[in-house]
């Protein structure tokens, strides 16, 4: 008894041994970049918070604690509950100096979805990886999903994400180098100037003409303002308050320490009240916050971005001989049985080999028949379906947001880009694994695999290089209770016209305007009688989503039209930012500004360079932002009552 207990025992510490001995070889064996790096710190957004159905910027240090240099690409991974990987990687090359740390920056698109977990990915394969985790501990795990833009304070370069007062600190040096980063950023406090290199003062500055708000303190040590360089002198104005484009400038007296969100919130308001005034002979009204009856839906409209590539993706919607496929079934099952039973029972000498070979011959017959009536239903014609949105920036340049759909006959890997600076590409979906990679920023790009007779939807942000025609506020006519009676626009040179439809937006309602060619130009001038509230909108997104696919006997030539003028409500709602229908019915606008939504076929400038072989169709919707000139319209006014 004794010694087979030995003997047991002996067995087992050999095998653990042997174990030990077997693991340290292949730990020896393994590549040095699987331990070469360690994740220190990421930051999420600009508040370390995730913002949905938007591309922010996830900023991580990474430190190498080997005498080797790290020279690998990355990659950054959605996961899903069951740890695998969705949607296509974010891919970047990464040099790290032995025992060096460095920040890198990834922009993934955060989906309408509660399972927010990735990873990031190195080494052969990029099989070696570490899970990224959240800076802060929530007692919900989803907590840091908000749907609320930031408030930050850009503090010097320290690497430290903390709250201060009642903001949180962002490094300046986590700044994106590009404005297309940026939709997740609201306000910014500086009580310094910052140490940018030239694209992130350029990014800065596109965000700021975009409509972007600076609360801008004075200098800790001299009590004096700020002073600017470069790309940012127009910051050095000394007026209480200033715009740059869209965006707003307010000046503080204020300390850090002192800096709230009502104190925020009310200069705010102050100036928007000052700007109206001044367009008006007399006080604007005091408008009341809307009360939203129950009958109104204050639930989000969910994901905008995968419904609009969802109906791109529907436009390509296959209209198939379905009499002739039902009838070719019930021919194969007849062939199968009792076909095959029949064929068997005439065979003499009663052998299994020609009855299989009947049965296989049946099955590659009716393989190929399937085949080519599935692939003709889709009329053989690779084509891009897409939907844009483009705002103006500072020079000739457009941010531009762009929804894609390419369908494709000869299955393969593609590849798409854009011609712009910096872009940001994402599959904005959560459900698919895809093969290929996605590389953001300078020369950004996507690359997919696109099976034959199927489509691959994506969208992507891009800074688009794009003639700005200059625009000249001709004539404007308000009446006492501030809404508009007459305008008269002037581009030069004049806007695209083919399948164009024109409107303005002031305050809470949309005028219908027409467009007149001219030399040089064209005019735009309200229609009379075509004026609508907004609010009126506030049932489209969830009445046009699922349009396309209301017509599945429609072949794609007689609904896409029909579709894309649909989806014009849709693109207004999402350029303006509201998720609900109880954000449509009580929003009022600006008092003093105007937009100018433009909707045409998309110009050559913001088409896609690919290596799919077919035709890029859509439309662009172009946003433009314009403030009411002071004196011209208290002159009008004061005109008109006499």
């Amino acid at each position: 008894m004794i010694y087979r207990f030995t003997s047991i025992l002996h067995s087992i510490t050999g095998n653990i041994n042997l174990r030990f001995i077997v693991g340290i070889i292949l730990l020896l064996l393994l590549p040095g970049s699987v331990f070469a790096i360690d994740i220190e710190e990421v930051v999420w957004g600009f508040n370390n918070q995730q913002t949905r159905n938007q591309c922010i910027p996830v900023s991580i240090l990474l430190r190498n604690n080997t005498p080797e240099a790290f020279d690998e690409p990355l990659q950054l991974n959605r996961l899903q509950f069951d740890g695998s990987r969705v949607g296509a990687p974010l891919v970047r090359k990464v040099f790290l100096a032995p025992f060096t740390s460095q920040w890198v920056q990834f922009y993934p698109y955060i989906s309408n979805s509660y399972q927010t977990d990735w990873s990031l990915n190195w080494g052969p394969g990029f099989l070696s990886g570490k899970k990224l985790t959240k800076a802060e501990n929530n007692s919900n795990p989803n907590s840091d999903l908000s749907d609320v833009r930031s408030r930050i304070i850009l503090s010097r370069s320290d690497g430290i994400i903390r709250k201060v007062g009642h903001f949180k600190q962002f490094p300046e040096e986590l700044f994106p180098p590009s404005v297309t980063a940026t939709d997740s950023l609201d306000e910014i406090i500086i009580g310094h100037v910052p140490r940018w290199d030239a694209a992130r003062k350029v990014s800065f500055m596109d965000w700021l003409y975009q409509g972007g708000i600076v609360h801008l303190l004075t200098d800790d040590t001299t009590g004096e303002n700020l002073i600017f360089t470069t790309s940012m002198v127009e910051l050095n104005s000394p007026l209480e308050f200033f715009r740059i484009g869209e965006g707003l400038v307010i000046r503080h007296n204020l300390k850090l320490s002192q800096m709230t969100d009502n104190v925020l919130i009310t200069a705010v308001n102050k100036i928007h009240e000052r700007e109206a005034e001044n367009i008006l002979n007399h006080p604007p009204e005091v408008k009341q916050s809307i009360t939203v009856n129950s009958q109104y839906n204050n639930n989000g409209y969910g994901d905008i971005n995968y419904n609009l590539l969802h109906e791109l993706t529907e436009l390509t919607h296959p209209d198939h001989n379905w009499p002739l496929i039902y009838l070719m079934s019930l021919l194969y099952l007849f062939m199968i049985y009792p076909g095959c039973f029949l064929f068997h029972k005439r065979q003499k000498n009663s052998r299994y080999r020609n009855t299989l070979l009947f049965v296989l011959f049946t099955i590659v017959c009716f393989s190929t028949i399937f085949w080519s009536i599935g692939k003709r239903g889709y009329g053989e014609k690779t084509t891009m379906n897409s939907l844009l949105v483009a705002t103006p920036l500072p020079g000739n340049y457009f941010d531009t947001t762009c929804w894609i759909n390419s369908f494709v006959t000869d299955g393969g890997l593609y590849q798409f880009q854009t011609t712009a600076e910096s872009s940001i590409f994402t599959t904005a979906q959560d459900m698919e694994r895809v093969k290929g990679f996605i590389a953001n920023g300078i020369d950004g790009k996507i690359q997919a695999d696109i099976p034959a007779f199927t489509s691959r939807p994506f969208m992507f942000r891009a800074k688009v290089l794009f003639p700005k025609p200059e625009c000249e506020i001709v004539d404007y006519q308000l009446n006492r209770d501030g809404n508009l009676e007459d305008l008269k626009l002037k581009f030069q040179p004049g806007l695209p016209t083919a399948n164009s439809r024109i409107q303005i937006l002031f305050r809470e309602k949309l005028y219908l305007a027409r467009q007149t060619k001219e030399k040089d130009g064209s005019t735009f001038k309200l229609n009379q009688g075509g004026v609508i509230p907004l609010a009126t909108w506030r049932t489209k997104l969830h009445d046009n989503f699922g349009l396309s696919t209301s017509y599945p006997n429609r072949n794609q030539t007689k609904n896409i039209s029909e579709v894309y003028n649909k989806l014009y409500e849709t693109l207004v709602i999402k350029s303006l930012d509201l998720t609900s229908e109880e954000e449509v019915v009580q929003f009022q606008g600006h008092q003093s500004r105007f937009k100018l939504f433009y909707y045409c076929d998309i110009p050559d400038e913001f088409k896609l360079k690919t290596d799919v072989r077919g035709a890029q169709q859509g439309r662009i919707l172009f946003v433009y932002d314009f403030a009411l000139p002071e004196k011209q319209i208290a002159e009008n006014n004061e005109s008109s009552d006499q």
